[in-house]
């Protein structure tokens, strides 16, 4: 496996806490740089070599041949670690080169660490029968490092056979299988962009941010199970959104055109700019929403002839019917075996995979799977990674793009990196959990939510461990089934929110199913996404792990950016209390006065004990890079995403200053 050092990054004590933190204060950019180099490998285009900063050497691999190689000390991978020039557009690691998938795959296998495991799927069902009459899942599987980029491999060429290359958007709408994981490590290893949507979402949810992402392809699933029920994804979610929605500006094109070839100028754009108004807000809309806006609209027209009307409806309807989503392709995985109805646009992923994984076999220059399998690690690579190579990109260039809705407006499409976002969530399995390749993390999260992303996915695999992926409900068919997750897999490391362990708490029977298992392989515990009560932490500590804490992030934070760090020098009691990580620098600050322009222009930090606003007042290399947006213009030197919009919201709180 990629080597770590076990101690570097681990705080021991108070004092390394505050040498930590002074270093990132008063060198940010060294700091973090340091992490970077560390944690990932950057490409070395001028050698063609993936590299790693490892005790004071840069050391990795060719590209091409997967021979191990090496750089000059002095070798940098990046023009600056920190490009502030166009803040709050913060370029972390500017024009340095990395891909996710490699960090999180290619670099296990090419170091000799193939066989290590990296999935842990459990189906939905559960077969009470099982484990002795303990219990456990009717389908599971479990998957190595060199299993998982064959996989990987084949979902690449997947992409690639429909066209998708570097800067394309694709949007998945699956249940928390494998195949979801498959496809969202072979986006990052194009460097195709993907946004995950939560399978509990709305038609019109999704159709949303399919539009807002500009995706040309959808991959979903013909369904999924929920507490052994089969839920339809493609006919519930996904043909709704692209078929009883389409994308506002669309609609309103076809509506403008027909009104300005039937009707007087002054009159069309009367019309068009009513209908406009009223759905302003929209993404997305359903036609009917079209109609009955332009009814509305013409009834204050006295002027214009019952017939005009009667057959500008029927036109408008048929010009709008022929309106629809941008999206190519729909791949559907082959689950729960559902009958679904076919579309044009619709390809069975399976069937795809078997038309490549020949051409793939040949490539390889094996005759089948066995003969594969039977090759050592870095030979496989080389007949597996090399032909589908991951590619490298700039540091900041967009990973995925995971939406907030917030409380009003339109959702908020925020924008994750391969370089700054990936180093820093590698770290914090260090600073937080004391990780380590022997590790075994389970993520009660799904990767339609940023946690599922941050630490399902991605930091498990980047730092070279285990991670479970349990489809369904931790509760389903009854509480023990976590525990039992726990006790089968031997889990180490734990990580749920506060809503669960409360459901778990508060009924006797749960909590008796729970007590059936054995969790004392854990080391870590902890919460994720929702405030915390001190009499949840408690029973969290006295029923699951005593070492539970409380870690405070959200979407936007990109991973864990108060804790309790690893250590054992924090007084770590059921008080819900957390610390802000050595690398952010965080204020609680109580409003005084506020502007005209409504900027907080006079403030003071709160004291003990009083509530106020948490205030970030330096950048950090995984916040968010900015929001979605101007996607046609992605690759140009100047693009930055909707930065307007992630200025307003994020960064102008506080008068004459940028902070988060």
């Amino acid at each position: 496996m990629t080597k770590h050092d076990d101690s570097w990054g681990v705080l021991q004590s108070q004092q390394d806490e505050d040498q930590a933190r002074a270093s990132a204060v008063s060198d940010p950019a060294g700091y973090h740089a340091n992490i970077a180099a560390r944690e990932l490998h950057w490409f070395n285009a001028s050698a063609s070599q993936w590299l790693s900063r490892c005790e004071g050497a840069w050391r990795g691999w060719h590209s091409q041949s997967g021979r191990q190689s090496e750089a000059d000390t002095d070798w940098a991978p990046w023009s600056t670690p920190l490009d502030d020039t166009a803040a709050p557009f913060y370029r972390w690691f500017a024009d340095g080169r990395t891909n996710a998938c490699f960090n999180l795959l290619d670099r296990h296998v090419l170091s000799g660490g193939g066989k290590q495991q990296a999935l842990v799927f459990e189906g939905d069902r559960w077969d009470p029968s099982k484990n002795s009459g303990r219990g456990g899942p009717v389908f599971e599987q479990r998957l190595n490092y060199r299993e998982l980029l064959i996989e990987v491999a084949l979902r690449a060429r997947v992409l690639d056979r429909l066209g998708l290359s570097c800067g394309d958007r694709i949007a998945l709408n699956l249940p928390n299988i494998l195949e979801q994981i498959y496809y969202i490590l072979a986006a990052q290893r194009l460097g195709v962009i993907y946004t995950p949507v939560f399978g509990g979402f709305s038609a019109k949810t999704l159709s949303d941010r399919i539009h807002d992402a500009g995706a040309k392809v959808v991959i979903t699933a013909d369904g999924g199970y929920r507490n052994a029920e089969v839920v339809p994804y493609k006919s519930a979610y996904v043909d709704p959104a692209l078929d009883n929605y389409v994308p506002r500006p669309a609609a309103l094109k076809a509506l403008s055109e027909t009104l300005h070839a039937r009707l007087p100028a002054e009159v069309a754009t009367r019309l068009e700019a009513q209908v406009a108004d009223a759905v302003a807000g929209e993404i997305t809309l359903e036609r009917a929403d079209v109609m009955r806006e332009l009814g509305l609209a013409l009834e204050r027209e006295r002027d214009t002839a019952p017939e005009i009307i009667a057959e500008l409806r029927t036109t408008v309807a048929s010009e709008l019917a022929n309106v629809g989503h941008a999206v190519e392709h729909v791949v559907v995985v082959r689950y729960t075996g559902n009958d679904i109805v076919e579309h044009g646009r619709d390809s069975w992923s399976h069937q795809i995979i078997s038309e490549l994984e020949a051409k793939a076999l040949a490539d390889a220059g094996v005759a089948d799977r066995a003969s594969l399998d039977s090759l050592d690690d870095t030979a496989l690579w080389q007949a597996v990674g090399a032909h589908i190579p991951a590619v490298p990109v700039e540091a900041n260039w967009p990973l995925f793009i995971i939406y907030t809705s917030g409380s009003t407006g339109k959702p908020k499409g925020v924008v994750h990196t391969h370089g700054g976002w990936l180093s820093g969530i590698t770290h914090t399995m260090r600073t937080v959990f004391n990780g380590n390749q022997d590790d075994c993390l389970y993520v009660i999260g799904d990767p339609g939510w940023i946690t599922g992303q941050s630490y399902l996915i991605a930091a498990p695999l980047a730092f070279g461990m285990s991670t479970v992926v349990a489809e369904g409900s931790p509760l389903f068919p009854h509480a023990g089934r976590f525990a039992s997750i726990i006790e089968r897999n031997q889990v180490t490391l734990f990580k749920a929110g506060s809503t669960f362990l409360k459901a778990v708490m508060t009924d006797p029977a749960s909590t008796q199913e729970m007590s059936r298992y054995d969790m004392s392989t854990l080391k870590v515990g902890t919460f994720c996404a929702e405030p915390v009560s001190p009499t949840v932490q408690k029973f969290a500590m006295e029923n699951i792990c005593s070492h539970y804490i409380n870690s405070y992030w959200a979407t936007e934070h990109g991973g864990i950016v108060f804790s309790c760090p690893w250590g054992d020098f924090k007084p770590l009691e059921a008080d819900a209390k957390t610390w802000p990580l050595p690398w952010v620098q965080a204020e609680v600050r109580i409003v005084e006065t506020v502007g005209d322009d409504g900027a907080v222009s006079q403030w003071r930090e709160a004291q003990a004990g009083e509530k106020g606003e948490l205030v970030i007042t330096q950048p950090y290399p995984y916040l968010a890079r900015t929001l979605w947006g101007d996607g046609d213009m992605l690759g140009q030197a100047h693009w930055q995403g909707d930065i307007e919009r992630f200025g307003e919201v994020y960064f102008r709180r506080w008068a004459g200053e940028l902070t988060y």
